[in-house]
């Protein structure tokens, strides 16, 4: 061969180019881009604990029309539930308040039919985190909270918080710290209160709300027996539980819910409402409703107000 050599000819630079191009998209579409591909988006996480406070606190409330009753059912719940943007915290599954439902006024009264019982409220800090391929939903609120029963007979019985005006729940107190019910002093062995933490609620009539349907005038003038109304879904009242921190205090907002059965065999609540009168019948707390003409069933907890035909 003329005594020469034939050398190896190397491939050109752009074939490994190319086939490390290839290689590269196989991975990507195989195990996915990496993090710093995907959009993130901002949310809600739980941080640091702040501290756990005992507090008297309402488990259920329902208002009495004036003459009339109420009667609630919780066979599923009370819950406290808090929001702040995407992060929800809600309290362990909770026992019945009474074995197979609830308990009723059974005699003409006004106010606010209501149970309280020990809490503990255990606070924890909110904190923005960033999530890959999240929709972003920062924190609404700094803090949130999640509860648990203290354990024995710490509750109160069912009674009556009274309201200035008892023609209307227009105007009812939002705090309540007195106890309830007879059993108010109940197990020496309950825990001791938090000082300075109280729990404000919303019970009151909102003849207008911010959905846009105002109360519905229900005339009762020609009726010589009373009516019953009944609330068969969830009960959701707007809470506020507010406990001391350092030389103030901090507060969290939430909803306080509970539910009987779902329908009429054991109503959430059901009201009586007293014949002879208009009756002004509204939402509790800022919520939008909307009631099916001619119906006896509402979506709602519901507030009154009575006037003369």
């Amino acid at each position: 061969m003329n005594g020469m050599t034939t050398g190896r000819r190397h491939p050109p630079f752009w074939t490994f180019a190319l086939v490390g191009a290839v290689v590269a998209l196989l991975l990507f579409v195989g195990v996915g881009p990496p993090g710093w591909v995907l959009p993130r988006g901002t949310v809600c996480k739980l941080g640091s604990e702040v501290g756990t406070y005992t507090i008297w606190a309402p488990t259920v409330m329902a208002n009495n029309p004036d003459g009339g009753s109420a009667e609630i059912q919780a066979t599923i719940g009370p819950n406290y539930t808090f929001t702040s943007g995407s992060l929800t915290v809600g309290a362990i599954p909770s026992v019945p308040l009474r074995a197979g439902g609830g308990v009723g006024e059974t005699g003409p009264h006004t106010g606010i039919f209501a149970s309280y019982a020990d809490y503990n409220f255990t606070f924890y800090r909110t904190m923005n985190g960033s999530e890959v391929g999240a929709a972003s939903d920062p924190c609404t609120q700094p803090y949130v909270a999640s509860i648990s029963f203290t354990g024995g007979f710490c509750h109160s019985d069912f009674s009556v918080i009274p309201i200035p005006d008892n023609s209307t729940d227009a105007g009812e107190p939002h705090v309540w710290n007195a106890t309830t019910g007879e059993n108010s002093t109940y197990n020496p062995a309950c825990p001791v209160r938090t000082p300075g933490t109280y729990v404000w609620f919303n019970n009151s009539l909102n003849p207008g709300n911010p959905g846009g349907n105002q109360a519905l005038r229900y005339r009762l003038c020609n009726a010589s027996v009373n009516t019953t109304i009944y609330l068969t879904t969830v009960a959701r009242i707007p809470v506020v539980v507010t406990v001391p921190f350092g030389s103030g205090s901090i507060s969290t907002s939430g909803v306080l819910t509970w539910e009987g059965s779902g329908d009429l065999t054991i109503p959430t609540v059901s009201y009586v409402v007293p014949g002879g009168y208009v009756w002004t019948i509204g939402p509790v707390g800022p919520v939008s409703w909307t009631v099916e003409p001619g119906t006896l069933v509402f979506p709602g907890l519901l507030g009154f107000e009575r006037s003369a035909c």
